[in-house]
């Protein structure tokens, strides 16, 4: 009896995410078995829908009174996903440190604005890194995103890595799927608006945020090749139609 009380209060402390200075581990654990990410101060919760490329690829980071989610990626992390380690889309494999929404974004002419906290800490110079999509693949329905914000070779749009590095920003979305508008800002500073989509958001799909980090791997780079990018207070909202 012993015994089996010991495993329990182990499993119990594994699945709680440590509230001490310094980086501690991710793991909150829902019903199926995943492991979830939400903080006090969000208001949408996350999954792994993919194994991770490493243990220390998404880690809880305790800094005073404040803890935010902490993304990293090295060089040849080929992601957890099916297609992730098949040639595509002028890449020979895909890196990828990414979280999912649990639950999903309304198709119809719904108005939305997502706010966000963000501190790209290093790396971020190189192609087609993204750190957000709104993607609307399901099972039965492979279909690409809807949506994707990236950094290319540096650059945001009206922003530059070197321009934000190592400084926490404040992120705001204003977007609506079915008019395909969108404007997206850096501190209040407008970085590129509407027009920035790759596909419609198909009937069979169910549209969803992921955070983090998703890039083409690179079969020549060498050196470790990383990025980190930090999140936190991420709230999403539904503005009420006047």
């Amino acid at each position: 009896m012993r015994k089996f009380l010991l495993l329990i209060i182990i499993v119990f402390l594994a699945g709680c995410k440590t509230t001490t200075d310094g980086i501690s581990s991710a793991g909150y654990f829902d019903t199926g078995g995943r492991t979830t990410y939400q903080d006090k101060d969000w208001n949408v919760e996350f999954y792994e829908n993919c194994d991770l490329p490493d243990s220390h690829s998404i880690r809880w980071v305790t800094e005073g009174k404040e803890t935010y989610l902490r993304f990293t990626l090295k060089n040849n992390h080929i992601g957890g996903c099916s297609t992730d380690a098949i040639a595509r889309a002028k890449a020979p494999y895909w890196e990828r440190a990414e979280i999912k929404q649990t639950s999903t974004l309304k198709k119809d002419n719904t108005d939305y604005v997502l706010t966000f906290r963000a501190r790209f800490v290093k790396g971020f110079t190189y192609e087609r890194e993204s750190y957000l999509q709104i993607h609307q693949t399901v099972e039965g329905c492979k279909v690409g995103p809807a949506m994707m914000f990236r950094s290319l070779g540096g650059y945001f749009g009206g922003a530059h890595i070197t321009d934000i590095i190592g400084k926490w920003i404040n992120v705001r979305l204003h977007f609506n799927l079915e008019k395909k508008q969108h404007k997206l800002y850096f501190d209040d500073k407008r970085i590129f608006s509407s027009g920035y989509y790759f596909r419609e958001v198909k009937p069979c799909g169910e549209p969803h945020f992921k955070f983090g980090i998703y890039r083409p791997g690179d079969e020549e780079a060498t050196g470790e090749r990383i990025s980190i990018v930090d999140f936190d207070k991420i709230m999403l909202v539904e503005k009420k139609k006047k």
